[in-house]
């Protein structure tokens, strides 16, 4: 397809320590789109080797709002079915952009790696020297290591090189969208993290048409988000306690205008702007885990430095949460940083209020959503919180989609396709 991608698919064989570069099929992508649509169909191709796969959608990338998202689609260890968890912030947009739209990883590394993805370049880096390292050290590391500090990055902590389902994928540094054991698959994989640099460009059919469009989209969501904005703007009817006392700023992933995300600042005075610690607090970007802490018992201020504990070491905050209930902070710090070094199962996918087909997608959304309009979502690469509170206005899409690629899909044969994946 000559537009919205780069049609560039790489395979890595982790036991080999090779990359292959191959042209996605045209066809495939006219018919599925992109993101999980595409991902179920390399996934069923792969599938006798156990592939992990990751896809942009179709739209991730570009001004629609809320396109923030690819999609990694794995047999969860937890579940031991095909599940799709979201790739938010700002990597999902940088794995589109470094020149590979769609990566099927399969095998296992005799020792540990690291995927570097920019310029349309792939390459295995050694890992040896991180593995064990937490994921703020991972990130930092990956970052200096490549001379660039704006890299995004996909990584593992010591939870998940421990094989427990527990671990956690985590973003950069922060706990995110896994919440079905993809930490555990990347560490069964011996992949520590997959770096990211991109400043591609997508092309379009029709710019003007396409620009007229997002600006209309733009506004009607501006509209209806009004002044919402933090995680209690997510999850309303959440208790956050004396949370006032260590928020900062509300933030949103690439694309968004809804910034749904909190900055908890515990480490110098919340009311600051300027930053002058390098460690200053922690992003709630996984508003299910901290509320799970929350229920645990702990105030706001102890639940944000849980967090922390949880993103360094890849755990999964909802997880692990029950685990706390009764301690004092110093304990339940102690407790996860065991859980971090051992091998930690739980024994299914922690249960979120509200979220859309949890036997399918990370509970990622604690904010609903309608079926069709979130496995549209995870086609376009549209977060899922954002297509939740938003919904998805298939008209609008059919538009968008001949905007960007001269391809004529109608309302009816879109919500045909995101049925596809509900299977």
């Amino acid at each position: 397809m000559d537009y919205m991608y780069t049609g560039n698919l790489l395979i890595v064989d982790l036991e080999r320590g090779e990359t292959e570069e191959r042209l996605v099929d045209e066809e495939l992508l006219r018919s599925k789109l992109g993101g999980a649509a595409v991902n179920d169909a390399l996934f069923k191709e792969f599938e006798s080797k156990d592939p992990v796969a990751i896809g942009a959608g179709l739209f991730t990338s570009t001004m629609i709002p809320g396109s923030s998202m690819s999609v990694m689609t794995a047999r969860s260890p937890i579940t031991n079915r095909k599940m799709h968890c979201p790739i938010v912030n700002f990597a999902g947009a940088e794995l589109k952009l470094a020149g590979f739209d769609f990566i099927v990883l399969h095998g296992t590394s005799p020792k540990p790696v690291y995927l570097w993805l920019h310029d349309e370049i792939a390459d295995l880096v050694p890992a040896d020297g991180i593995w064990g390292r937490d994921t703020w050290q991972t990130a930092d590391h990956i970052r200096e290591e490549q001379g660039e500090e704006r890299i995004q990055v996909i990584l593992i902590g010591p939870a998940g090189e421990k094989k427990g389902s527990i671990g956690q994928l985590v973003v950069d540094y922060w706990s995110e969208g896994d919440k079905v054991g993809f930490g555990k698959r990347l560490g069964e994989m011996g992949l520590k993290a997959i770096g990211t640099r991109g400043m591609g460009e997508l092309e379009l059919a029709d710019p003007e048409r396409f620009l007229e469009l997002c600006l209309k989209a733009i506004g009607e969501a501006r509209e209806r988000i009004g002044g919402a904005r933090g995680i209690d703007s997510l999850m309303p009817s959440v208790d956050l306690k004396n949370f006032g006392v260590v928020r900062h700023r509300d933030s949103a992933c690439f694309g968004c205008p809804w910034p749904c995300r909190t900055f908890a600042k515990y480490n110098e005075p919340p009311t600051v702007l300027k930053e002058a610690l390098e460690e200053p607090g922690v992003l709630i970007a996984d508003a299910p885990g901290f509320a799970a802490l929350l229920r645990a018992g702990f105030d706001a201020v102890e639940a944000s430095r849980l967090m922390e504990v949880v993103s360094r070491l890849g755990i999964e905050p909802l997880g692990a949460a029950p685990a706390t209930e009764g301690l004092g902070f110093a304990d339940a710090k102690a407790k996860l940083e065991r859980m971090g070094a051992e091998q930690t199962d739980v024994g299914s996918v922690p249960t979120v209020n509200g979220a859309c087909r949890p036997d399918l997608f990370s509970p990622f959304a604690p904010n609903g959503g309608e079926d069709e309009a979130i496995a549209l979502a995870y086609i376009l690469g549209i977060c899922p919180r954002y297509a939740a509170r938003m919904g998805i206005d298939r008209e609008l899409v059919s538009q968008l989609i001949e905007a960007c690629t001269e391809i004529e899909i109608t309302p009816e044969a879109i919500g045909s396709l995101a049925r596809s994946v509900l299977h």
